[in-house]
């Protein structure tokens, strides 16, 4: 059974978008319990016990995983039973929205040791705090390659040749399906792990289209290419640059089985892993970019170093965040919280 995997959030230029209110709408649902407890506290276990139950018995689930740490699943979905899971602390605090009626609070408070917490309440705060700063940290520098980011697409914008442009981008949207619309996936996260990009659109697509960069054109082409799709009424999955969200990375076309993503420029990518490849360099006028090329590498400088930077603070809070798990896993009844999960499993997942 193909395996539909995405997040529900993204750490941007932008600073930290939540999706969670799209994804985990809890009135499409009949149930959804929200998960309040702390880190290393067995959420993302409870979760993937649930998930793995459900597919035992058939059922298919839509899994979300955390876009800081994508080893930990903030929420899954099985939409045959109507039903849903999600975490709701922070970063991406959601409470009940209808509070019985369809979503309900899981807490997991009952099965802490708090007298074991309170001993170790002053390395509690001091390791949440720090997380919360490095995490802070590397949005501000994240901040500062978009601005940097920004400045290349629009130098590189200015070199473009539109009509060639618009021309391939009418080709590839001139594909047959039944009218829809488009659906947003998120199958990229900038996490304390590096920049991760999951295989959901390639393992279900029957051909994989590289658009081959030149200085971010590539994103110029996929953000027509979804425009004209919408405008087609084709139905299609779509993921958002985690750097400038307003972006549009890749997109997946069921119709047709397309899967277009981006790679590096034509010289760098091995043709090997595409089906087809496209060309930016075809679309940017030479003699135009010969003047900025000097502003272009200047801009694409800042923008590595910055990313670097923020890439590096992400990781550490990484790291703080492992510490601050250990604490809280000396101090939770895992025994309760698995006889919970099974009670779950019993009540919800039915057979």
């Amino acid at each position: 059974m193909f395996k539909h995997e995405y997040f529900a959030a993204a750490n941007t230029s932008d600073g930290f978008i939540s999706y969670f209110d799209r994804v985990f709408d809890p009135s499409k649902l009949d149930c959804l319990y929200v998960i309040k407890g702390g880190p290393g506290t067995g959420k993302s276990s409870m979760l993937f016990r649930v998930a793995d139950a459900a597919e035992k018995r058939g059922y298919e689930v839509f899994y979300y995983y955390c876009s800081s740490d994508p080893s930990s699943l903030d929420g899954i979905l099985i939409p045959e039973i109507s039903f849903g899971m999600l975490d709701g602390t922070s970063p991406h605090m959601t409470d009940p929205v209808y509070p019985g009626a369809y979503d309900t609070v899981f807490d997991f408070y009952p099965y802490f040791n708090t007298k074991r917490l309170k001993e170790r309440r002053e390395d509690v705060k001091a390791l949440t705090d720090k997380n919360k700063l490095l995490h802070r940290r590397s949005s501000a520098y994240r901040r500062f390659a978009g601005a940097a980011e920004a400045e290349i697409a629009s130098i590189i914008s200015s070199c473009i040749d539109n009509e060639k442009l618009s021309a391939a981008v009418s080709r590839a949207a001139a594909v047959k399906a039944e009218q829809g619309s488009a659906e947003h996936g998120q199958i990229s996260a900038f996490s304390t792990k590096g920049k991760i990009t999951l295989k959901t659109y390639e393992e279900q697509a029957k051909i994989k289209i590289g658009v081959c960069d030149e200085h971010t054109s590539a994103y110029l082409f996929l953000n027509g290419l979804k425009e004209a799709l919408i405008k087609r009424c084709v139905p299609f999955y779509y993921s958002l640059d985690t750097l400038l969200p307003q972006r549009c990375e890749a997109i997946f076309i069921p119709s047709s089985g397309e899967y277009y993503c981006i790679t590096g420029s034509m010289a760098e990518t091995d043709r090997s892993g595409y089906g087809k490849l496209i060309n930016m360099k075809r679309f940017v006028k030479a003699e135009l970019l010969k003047n900025v090329r000097g502003r272009l590498r200047m801009c694409e400088k800042i923008r590595d170093t910055l990313d670097n930077e923020a890439l590096r603070l992400i990781a550490e809070a990484g790291r703080v965040h492992d510490r601050l798990e250990a604490i809280y896993k000396i101090a939770v009844d895992f025994d309760g919280v698995r006889a919970a999960t099974d009670r779950i499993i019993e009540l919800r997942i039915k057979n």
